[in-house]
């Protein structure tokens, strides 16, 4: 395919997040980056001069820019409803980094806005692209865990003392993720948020109601970098949820583990080298009943895959596969637990509706 017949995409906030993003788009056959913008005009002309493209001297710019076809936007979490908005109106279709909107009612608004316009918006949840998550999907869709009976999630992270200033990279400095205005949550909204919608993804399962706890240990951070929650699933499943943005000894040991009725699956960390474990009572295929089998995984550019399946929806009119739908399930998710921990309640999570309701007792 040549450069011109490839989607252009635009990056909006040139900072660590942007970095993976931008190597995917060097070696993708059907997008190619066209332009970058950042408030910080020096971090636009660093990632702008690493790819040979044009920085843009205002957001205006950018969506002006006819070689520009969709933007990719990563900028503090209180920006991105609004920023994205802004392009769609220009006539862009956008894949806006996680949570994509900080309230149930902006996100709402840009699906709306999305739908009405006939473009694509999309959330960047790269985990559904790793290949353990492709292989533990195909598996769940035969059937072989039979029904899912329960989930575990757990985000357990040490992360550096100054990632609240930093971030994981150091590429900018901002405080943004400490504040609750800006950041609207912690290590769940951040980081756990990932394995909500790898679990949804999976399984086809959405929360209805959740409790739990959440706290914060690190002096001058707003958000939350600890937390608990149980969860039920509309089938009936049960499931689990801890996380921790600063445990002493955790080396980024996120996890997942599905039980179901005839099985159960444990998927590895999604940025290590760990295989998918299989543990089943009926044979399936080559895999054995009453052991566990141990899946290799071959390593695969998650960013560059999730980069692709939106471009080729764009090039094909149709909406993003990972959508604002996902994005905003799991806002609900997320924020019924927030929800829940304030009011010390059993939250009804609802994935369609423009609210979080008490649940009855």
């Amino acid at each position: 395919m040549t450069d011109a017949s490839k989607v252009g995409l635009g990056i909006v906030g040139c900072g660590g997040a942007a970095v993976p993003v931008a190597q995917a788009l060097a070696g993708s056959g059907v997008a190619r980056l066209a332009a970058v913008y950042d408030r910080n005009t020096e971090l636009a002309r660093d990632l702008g001069a690493s790819y040979g493209v044009p920085c843009a001297g205002s957001f205006d710019a950018l969506l002006t820019d006819p070689a520009v076809q969709a933007v990719y936007i990563a900028v503090p979490h209180d920006q991105l409803a609004p920023l994205a908005r802004q392009a769609l109106e220009a006539g862009k279709h956008a894949l806006v980094e996680k949570p994509m909107a900080l309230t149930l009612a902006d996100a709402d608004a840009l699906i709306a806005l999305a739908e009405a316009r006939g473009l694509a918006l999309g959330v960047f949840y790269e985990l559904r692209h790793t290949s353990a998550h492709q292989q533990a999907r195909a598996l769940l869709q035969a059937g072989t865990l039979g029904a899912i009976t329960g989930v575990r999630l757990q985000t357990l992270i040490d992360k550096a003392p100054d990632y609240w200033q930093r971030g994981p990279t150091g590429r900018t400095v901002s405080a943004w993720r400490a504040s609750q205005a800006q950041a609207g949550g912690g290590v769940v909204l951040m980081n756990t948020s990932h394995g909500l919608d790898a679990v949804r993804y999976l399984t086809g399962l959405e929360v209805t109601r959740i409790s739990g706890e959440i706290d914060t240990w690190t002096p001058g951070v707003e958000v939350e970098d600890t937390a608990t929650a149980a969860l039920r699933y509309d089938n009936g499943a049960v499931g689990s949820l801890i996380a921790g943005a600063h445990l002493a000894g955790a080396d980024r040991d996120e996890a997942t583990d599905l039980y179901g009725t005839q099985g159960q699956m444990r998927l590895p960390d999604p940025y290590g080298p760990g295989p998918l474990r299989v543990f089943l009572r009926q044979a399936w295929g080559d895999l054995g009943a009453g052991v566990w089998h141990s899946l290799p995984q071959t390593p695969v550019n998650a960013y560059a895959r999730a980069m692709d399946d939106f471009a080729q929806a764009v090039q094909r009119g149709l909406p993003a596969p990972t959508s604002g739908r996902d994005a905003r399930a799991v806002l609900a998710i997320v924020l019924g637990l927030y929800q829940a921990a304030a009011t010390h309640s059993v939250v009804a999570v609802s994935s369609t509706e423009n609210e979080v309701n008490l649940a009855r007792p």
